[in-house]
């Protein structure tokens, strides 16, 4: 446990870092969906006139503000999104930093200072995944595969050199070979459950139910978190989308949800709070479902 200055000095340094990699996010966000070659260069500069940004027009947050939301050159509206992306990858920083690494919760506090990091690192990497995922899915209902596929192919390797966020294999004495193989399972569990169920909804309601973006991002953060967390994802964004998306019908007529933000959700939830939730699942749901089948005279087995 850090002493409680060093604990502010690094959430400061953590939601400043978070407002400049917010910044950066917006650039992806805004680049990649529209075939840009790169995603550094041309340098930033207005859409709208064409010029290029000075560097005193680029400081997170506070840019915007100072001009007023709109351009110092042609003065077009810049939209608030902006401002608020880099927000909430600030606030983002700082609750995973906090709770990881500077007040750690208790499943990170019992790891080794090098495995706080490289927790704390996937959980950064993801982080920014789910912020430009959750942004394109909204604005062109898709997920680029240049996002998808190098998590994908990274997850593995990462995974074997420290699983930290895998499940222990118990037949397995080597938990970096665990970790290679729980990876490759939640792989093939994330990405093959979603498929599944597109399968089934397209034979069930005659179109596609579930886009191929939305499996292929499954299988990323499968492979990241494992087979378990995929499913704890899985059923968390199906809560999510289905209460979220019945306002978003009553209020846009609009029939079509993107998933993907809701499997974003579920994934920031999941880093940090899965072992609360299967011990919900597991301990708290059956001794309640219990207590209410007990009064009406039924034994539930618990």
């Amino acid at each position: 446990m850090y002493p409680d200055p060093l604990v502010q000095l690094f959430t400061v340094f953590a939601g400043l870092f978070g407002a400049v990699v917010g910044s950066f996010l917006n650039v992806c966000i805004y680049r990649l969906p529209r075939g840009y070659v790169s995603i550094v260069f041309p340098g930033s500069h207005c859409t709208q006139c064409g010029t290029m940004l000075k560097w005193y027009d680029n400081i997170p947050i506070f840019s915007w503000l100072s001009l007023g939301g709109a351009c110092r050159y042609c003065k077009t509206i810049i939209h608030s999104r902006y401002l608020w992306i880099e927000i909430l990858t600030a606030c983002l920083f700082i609750f995973y930093v906090r709770n990881i690494a500077l007040v750690p919760l208790p499943f990170f506090e019992a790891l080794p200072m090098a495995k706080q990091i490289f927790a704390l690192a996937v959980a950064i990497y993801l982080v920014c995944l789910m912020v430009v995922i959750t942004f394109i899915d909204i604005d062109y209902r898709i997920i680029p595969d240049c996002i998808t596929y190098p998590g994908i192919i990274l997850a593995p390797f990462l995974s074997a050199l420290c699983p930290v966020y895998h499940p222990q294999i118990q037949s397995l004495s080597d938990p970096y070979l665990s970790g290679l193989l729980s990876s490759l399972l939640g792989v093939f569990v994330g990405g093959g459950s979603l498929y599944g169920v597109g399968v089934i909804g397209k034979a069930i309601f005659g179109k596609d139910a579930m886009g191929l973006g939305d499996v292929k991002m499954m299988a990323l953060v499968g492979g990241f978190l494992g087979w378990d967390s995929a499913l704890i994802i899985f059923l968390l964004a199906c809560i999510l989308g289905t209460f979220i998306g019945i306002f978003s019908l009553i209020l846009t007529k609009d029939h079509y949800i993107p998933f993907g933000p809701y499997l974003a959700a579920g994934t920031l939830v999941t880093l940090l709070f899965k072992e609360d939730i299967l011990h919900l699942s597991f301990h708290v749901w059956p001794q309640i479902v219990s207590k209410w089948l007990g009064i009406f005279g039924y034994n539930y087995g618990y």
